[in-house]
Parts: structure tokens; sequence; C-alpha cells
């Protein structure tokens, strides 16, 4: 995996940042993309000139780091949170290729107004018990023809049974609407998580 602004440095991931082009490090604790890299995930699916929709942008962190790897791309944020969306437009101001959009991702048709092209990736870092689902339905809007989907998926918000039990389960509903790529628990970094990546069938 060669991505133009994603430097390794001594074990740790770095991007170029997209206004000052210096180095930026990537907190693998604050980022399930970062700690799957760190986990050894060997693709990430993201050009210069990706088209990004993520899902569950929160505050802006990882997203940061996205619209980095994207510089001549497009990265939009859904969250659902008034007061993350608006830390996150703040950012979006200091970032061109950076927009907000304040809607649930559960209902990926609130913005279809807003979207009016296909994207290349859709990232999902929605903690909630419906993951799957919810990542399939903004497919299915939004989603080109053999484009990618990162699924960060928490096993506790979806129930407190056994981990692996959790995961065999949903990765099995994932399988059914997109080949399975890659897939990494990111423990230490984030317990009880696995990072999937897949490409539209």
């Amino acid at each position: 995996m060669i991505l133009k602004n994603l430097i390794l440095d001594s074990g740790n991931y770095y991007t170029t940042d997209l206004n000052t082009k210096k180095k930026r490090f990537w907190d693998p604790n604050r980022s399930k993309i970062c700690a799957g890299l760190k986990k050894g995930i060997n693709m990430l699916p993201i050009t210069t000139d990706s088209k990004v929709l993520y899902l569950g942008s929160a505050e802006g962190y990882t997203i940061s780091y996205i619209s980095d790897l994207a510089d001549n791309g497009v990265v939009i944020g859904v969250d659902i949170s008034p007061i993350s969306t608006q830390k996150f437009y703040l950012l979006c101001k200091e970032r061109n290729n950076l927009l907000p959009i304040l809607a649930s991702a559960n209902e990926p048709d609130s913005y279809k107004h807003l979207i009016d092209f296909k994207v290349d990736l859709i990232i999902q870092d929605v903690a909630q018990k419906n993951q799957v689902e919810i990542l399939k339905k903004n497919a299915d809007v939004y989603l080109k023809e053999g484009g990618f989907v990162i699924l960060s998926l928490k096993t506790t918000a979806i129930s407190q049974g056994k981990t692996e039990n959790i995961i065999n389960k949903e990765v099995e509903k994932f399988g059914k609407d997109f080949n399975i790529v890659e897939k990494k628990r990111l423990d230490p970094f984030e317990k009880k998580h696995i990072l999937i990546i897949g490409k539209k069938k």
C-alpha cells in the first residue's frame, strides 16, 4: 500500500498536512483507522482524488487525516450531534476539501439533496446496534460500483455477549453485500473493535 500523503516513520504514521505540508502525527489511540494501520492492514483505499463519505465524523479528528490523504478530493462528514458538528464545521473552514452534514447516518435519504455524486469510499464509525445496516443503506445510495467501504465495528454497541461471536455474526452480515478485503482486531488501541475493509459486490 503506497499512499502519497501517508508516511511511516519509526513505527508511527504521519500524514502530510493539507495546508502546511508538514509531517503530522496520527495517533492510533484516537483514530480507529490509524489503529488499523498500526495493526497491519495492508490496504487503505484512498487516493489524492478520492471522494469519501465519512459517517460518524464527530469533532473531526480522524476525518482531518482522511482529508490530508485525499487532498485533491472531497471528504463529507455526517454526524447527528449538533455540538460535535459545530466543532467539525470550524475545522471545515480551515480545510477546503471537507464538508459537514448534520444528520442521522441511519437516514441517508435525508441528505441526498446535499450529495449529487457517487463516492469512492464510505467510512462508517457510528457505534449503534445496526452498524452494518447503516453502512449498507448509505452504500446503496452513495457508493459507486466497485467502491470500497471501511467499517469500524464496536461490538459492545451491539451486545454484551462474547466478542468473537458478535464479530462472526456481523462479519457474516457484512459479507452479504461486500467482498471482504481485510479485517483486523484493534486491541490494544480500541478494545472490542474490529476494522473491516470491503468492496461493493
